[in-house]
């Protein structure tokens, strides 16, 4: 537990949107996992910019609210029913504070929306 949000939490809130320059300060897309509305019960929102001011890191990952933040750095994600494993590289994953690999659960109904919102935001190279 990194600052009172749990490492594995199963994501009863998920979901994507657009993020605009007006409204979230860049132009993008957000995905979020979320055991509650206010993410202390676990979260993990990944942001991708469209037009990224540095290119190598497009996308960044928020742990919790505002928790720990780190950009790009994610090695695989694996998306299989119910269920998704990030595997982050070492640096990154101390940033946030997680273990280099972690799962998250969900409703085995949801799959598809968070390979779908994943790939949108870390590239469908990275998501399988």
């Amino acid at each position: 537990m990194r600052g009172g949000v749990p490492l594995a939490f199963f994501a009863r809130l998920l979901g994507g949107q657009p993020a605009t320059e007006a409204s979230d300060g860049y132009d993008g897309y957000e995905f979020w996992l979320g055991a509650d509305e206010r993410g202390t019960g676990g979260a993990l929102i990944v942001m991708r910019e469209d037009e990224p001011m540095v290119p190598d890191e497009p996308y960044c990952l928020v742990w919790g609210v505002q928790e720990g933040t780190t950009y790009g750095g994610v090695r695989s994600v694996t998306v299989s029913e119910g269920q998704v494993e990030f595997d982050l590289a070492p640096g990154n994953a101390a940033e946030l504070d997680v273990p280099r690999t972690f799962r998250i659960t969900f409703a085995p109904d949801q799959t598809e929306t968070v390979r779908r919102g994943l790939q949108r935001t870390l590239g469908e190279e990275v998501v399988a």
